[in-house]
C-alpha cells in the first residue's frame, strides 16, 4: 500500500500524540525502587571507598556472578559486610552496568549522564527511549534505570 505525503505526516502526528500521551502519565519510579537502590548506593559509597577510590569499581563492569566474585574478594581481602550488604553492593553495581549496556546499544551514557532530571522525569524518558527500541528492556529494567538515573543525576535543587 501506498502512503502519501499527507498520509505520512497524518500518520507520523498520530504516533506522536500517543507517544506524549503515554509518557504524561507517567508516575515517578516505585518509589520502594529508588529507596531500595539509594540505600545500596550508600552501602557500595560507604564499604568500598574505606579502601581505595569509588572510580575504581565504577569502571568495571561484571555480570551477577562476576560483582559476587569480586566482591567476594574483597571480603576475603578484609572488607567488613554483612551478607544483606554484599547484595546490596552487587545489586548497585549490576544496576549501574544494566544502565551502561542497555543504554549505549543506541547512544552514549554521556547524553543521560549529562543531565539531572526529577525522578518522574527519568521514568519518562526511560520509557521513552524503551519505546523506540521494544523488548529491548524489561519492566524492572526500565525501573532500576530510571532509579539509578535519578540517584546519580538527579534535578538540582
Amino acid at each position: 500500500m501506498k502512503f502519501g505525503t499527507r498520509a505520512l505526516l497524518a500518520a507520523s502526528l498520530v504516533l506522536a500524540i500517543l507517544g506524549v500521551a503515554a509518557t504524561a502519565g507517567a508516575q515517578s519510579p516505585p518509589q520502594g525502587a529508588v529507596e531500595t537502590l539509594g540505600a545500596a548506593k550508600a552501602v557500595f559509597e560507604r564499604t568500598c571507598s574505606k579502601c581505595h577510590g569509588l572510580d575504581r569499581p565504577l569502571g568495571k563492569s561484571f555480570d551477577k556472578a562476576g560483582w559476587e566474585a569480586l566482591v567476594d574478594r574483597m571480603k576475603r581481602n578484609g572488607a567488613a559486610f554483612s551478607d544483606a550488604e554484599r547484595a546490596q553492593i552487587v545489586s548497585y553495581l549490576l544496576t549501574k552496568n544494566t544502565f551502561e549496556a542497555k543504554c549505549s546499544a543506541c547512544h552514549g551514557t554521556d547524553r543521560p549522564l549529562g543531565k539531572n532530571k526529577s525522578a518522574a522525569d527519568w521514568l519518562a524518558t526511560v520509557q521513552r527511549m524503551s519505546g523506540k527500541k521494544p523488548g529491548h528492556l524489561t519492566g524492572d529494567e526500565v525501573a532500576n534505570i530510571a532509579a539509578y538515573l535519578s540517584l546519580v543525576r538527579p534535578l538540582a535543587k
